[in-house]
């Protein structure tokens, strides 16, 4: 088993990107996160509109790159995804599946509402805080797991990591030998209070 790292952040500062942990053997996300997989899925049986897991509250999308965005409904529901003035329709398919890409975008540190609407769903999904911008993936074993909270000079690192444009996302599933329909996990902005849960190399490189 191993530990898969995105990192990533928005690049209109010169620095490199917002830090995401994810599980074993995952892609790099957004910019190839159509593919099947390990946190690919959603609740496709549920009648609700959902998102895969990625997808959730202060994540970074991919600059410059088609976005891919997917998940579950009611089987031949149609899906809307509105996001940075973009407006994207799909209709899930037997199994409840849907997918959207949206349009390249430019890095973006504006703080902006994605919007995922279902003709059966009730209450629109809205994920919220999300910026457009450099997202990067690291993978290991330990070397990854390793948390800031265990580095040197951990006081230092925490009362400088004030840097809202860097994200991590943690995909905390449990080992498993084949594919997942469900992973689990979310955006974290960096703060003195998160950090030390970061990932000690992926905070380190994205700074």
């Amino acid at each position: 088993s191993g530990t898969v790292v995105e990192i990533g952040r928005h690049p209109i500062q010169p620095q490199p990107a917002p830090l995401m942990k994810l599980p074993l053997c995952f892609p790099r996300l957004l910019q190839s996160l159509a593919l099947a997989g390990l946190i690919g899925g959603c609740a496709a049986l549920r009648a609700e509109v959902t998102l895969a897991t990625p997808f959730t509250d202060h994540m970074v999308l991919q600059r410059e790159r088609k976005v891919p965005v997917w998940g579950g409904a009611a089987a031949g529901e149609k899906v809307t995804v509105e996001f940075g003035g973009q407006t994207k329709t799909a209709t899930a398919d037997a199994d409840g599946k849907w997918r959207v890409e949206l349009d390249a975008m430019p890095a973006s540190s504006e703080s902006r509402t994605m919007t995922v609407s279902g003709s059966q769903t009730a209450q629109p999904v809205k994920l919220d805080d999300v910026l457009v911008g450099e997202v990067w993936l690291g993978s290991g074993l330990s070397n990854m797991a390793m948390t800031v909270d265990r580095s040197n000079d951990v006081e230092g690192s925490k009362a400088a990591a004030n840097l809202p444009q860097i994200r991590m996302f943690t995909e905390g599933s449990a080992a498993a030998d084949t594919t997942q329909l469900l992973g689990k996990g979310t955006w974290v902005v960096c703060t003195p209070e998160t950090v030390g849960r970061f990932s000690a190399t992926a905070f380190f490189f994205g700074n």
